[in-house]
C-alpha cells in the first residue's frame, strides 16, 4: 500500500515554510500578541521555543508510519512505529516532543507564566502556522486527500499540547512543594507594583533596605549558579518579565559576578522596590545594547539608559547635525569616532590621542576636517556648555550606531 496522496505535497509545503524566515517571525509575533504575559518575556527566548515546537510537529509528521507505509510494505514493519504522537510516530519523535514540551513547561513555570497564558500562546502559534500551510495548499490547488493530510498534521499539534499541559502541571506541583513558586510570585508582584497575596513583610524584613538586582540571565535552566550569587547577601530571587532578579540587603562581590552583566540599584525601602526595578530594567536594556559586563550601578548607567529609551531623538539630532556626513564613507566614520572620543575625554586632545593611539596632531587634523563638515566648532550659548556637549555626544553615538 503506497503513501497517501496528499502527504508528499504537504511535506513539500512544510519544508518550503520552514526554509522561509517569515514563518518563524509570524508565529512568534502571533504568540506574543495573543499572550501578553508571554509577550513580556525576552523575544529571543520565545523564538527559541516556537522554533522547537514547529520543528517537532513537522518532524513527527514526516517520520510517522504513514509516511513510510510504502517502505513498510516492501521491507517489513518500521522500527518503533505505533508508539508516538497522534497516529503514531517513532520512539525518536516521541522523545523529542516530550523533551520540547518539558523544556517549555519548565521555563514558563519558573518564569511565572500561568498555564492559560502559555496555552493562549501555543494556540496562536498553531493557528498561524496551520493557516499559512492551508493558504499554500490552496495556492497549490490542493485535493481533498491533501486536506486529510493537513488534518493529520494538526492532530500532532493537539497531542503536543496535551503533553505540554501534563509537563506544566508536574513542574508546577514540584515548584509548589519546594516553596519556590510562592517566593518568586511574591517577588514579581512586589517588583511590578501589583497587589500581593501576602504582605511584603512575609518576604522581606521591614526594617531593612534592599538593592534591586537584575542579571542578564533569561534561561531558567542556567539560572541556579547566578541565583546563588545574587542572594549571597540574603534576600530573595526569581524571574520577573523573563529576567533573573533579586531583592537583597547586601550587594554581591564584583569578583563573584565576574563577566556576567548585573545591574544594581541603591538600597531602598521595600515600598520603593517597584520604582527601583523599573530603573534597573531601563539600565539593563542600555547596558545589554552596549555589550557591557560585570556589576553595574544603575546610577552609572543614567545617561546611557535615558539615551537608549529615546532612540528617535538621537536620530533627529544626527540628521540635524551630521547631514553632510555619509555613513558609508569610512573616513567620515573615522572623523565622527574621533569627535566622539574627544567629547568623552573632556575635550582634551592629548587624552583623546592616547585613547585612540594616534599623535595629538592627528586628532587636531581630524577635528578640523570634522568641523569643516559640521557645526562642531561653533561655541555654545552662555550657560549651555554641558547640554551642548551632550547633544553632540548623543548625535554622534546615534549616527555611528
Amino acid at each position: 500500500m503506497g503513501e497517501p496522496v496528499g502527504r508528499p505535497v504537504v511535506r513539500t509545503l512544510i519544508e518550503k515554510m520552514r526554509a522561509d524566515p517569515a514563518t518563524l517571525d509570524g508565529a512568534v509575533a502571533a504568540v506574543r500578541r495573543q499572550s501578553p504575559l508571554v509577550g513580556r518575556l525576552p523575544e529571543h527566548q520565545v523564538r527559541r521555543h516556537v522554533a522547537a515546537l514547529l520543528d517537532v510537529v513537522a518532524s513527527a509528521f514526516a517520520h510517522s508510519p504513514a509516511a513510510h507505509s510504502a517502505a513498510a510494505a516492501a521491507d517489513g514493519p518500521v522500527s518503533g512505529g505505533g508508539n508516538g504522537i497522534g497516529t503514531g510516530t517513532g520512539e525518536g519523535e516521541l522523545g523529542a516532543s516530550a523533551a520540547v514540551a518539558d523544556r517549555l513547561a519548565f521555563d514558563r513555570a519558573i518564569q511565572g507564566v500561568p498555564l492559560a497564558a502559555l496555552l493562549d500562546g501555543f494556540q496562536a502559534g498553531r493557528v498561524y502556522a496551520l493557516s499559512r500551510l492551508i493558504d499554500e495548499a490552496r495556492a497549490a490547488q490542493a485535493t481533498e486527500e491533501l486536506f486529510d493530510a493537513l488534518g493529520e498534521l494538526d492532530a500532532y499539534s493537539h497531542e503536543l499540547r496535551n503533553r505540554l499541559i501534563d509537563a506544566y502541571r508536574a513542574r508546577e506541583e514540584e515548584l509548589g512543594r519546594s516553596g519556590y513558586s510562592a517566593r518568586a510570585r511574591a517577588l514579581r508582584e512586589l517588583l511590578l507594583g501589583e497587589p500581593t497575596a501576602a504582605p511584603p513583610e512575609a518576604l522581606l524584613e521591614p526594617g531593612l533596605r534592599y538593592h534591586c538586582l537584575i542579571a542578564d540571565v533569561t534561561d531558567p535552566h542556567r539560572a541556579a549558579p547566578t541565583e546563588a550569587v545574587l542572594v549571597s547577601g540574603g534576600g530573595v530571587s526569581g524571574f520577573v518579565d523573563g529576567q533573573l532578579c533579586s531583592a537583597t540587603p547586601r550587594l554581591p562581590a564584583p569578583e563573584r559576578v565576574g563577566d556576567l552583566l548585573v545591574i544594581a540599584t541603591p538600597a531602598v525601602r521595600i515600598a520603593q522596590l517597584a520604582d527601583a526595578y523599573r530603573a534597573a530594567a531601563a539600565a539593563m536594556a542600555a547596558a545589554r545594547a552596549r555589550g557591557l559586563r560585570g556589576l553595574r550601578s544603575v546610577t552609572d548607567m543614567a545617561v546611557p539608559a535615558a539615551v537608549h529609551a529615546q532612540p528617535r531623538i538621537g536620530r533627529f539630532l544626527a540628521e540635524q547635525r551630521l547631514s553632510r556626513l555619509d555613513p558609508a564613507e569610512q573616513f567620515h566614520r573615522l572623523l565622527a569616532e574621533t569627535a566622539l572620543a574627544y567629547l568623552e575625554h573632556g575635550r582634551r586632545v592629548e587624552t583623546t590621542a592616547a585613547a585612540l593611539h594616534v599623535h595629538p596632531n592627528t586628532v587636531k587634523h581630524r577635528l578640523r576636517r570634522f568641523g569643516a563638515l559640521t557645526d562642531f566648532d561653533e561655541p555654545p550659548e552662555p550657560g549651555d556648555t554641558l547640554e551642548h556637549s551632550v547633544r553632540w555626544w548623543w548625535a554622534l553615538r546615534a549616527w555611528l550606531e
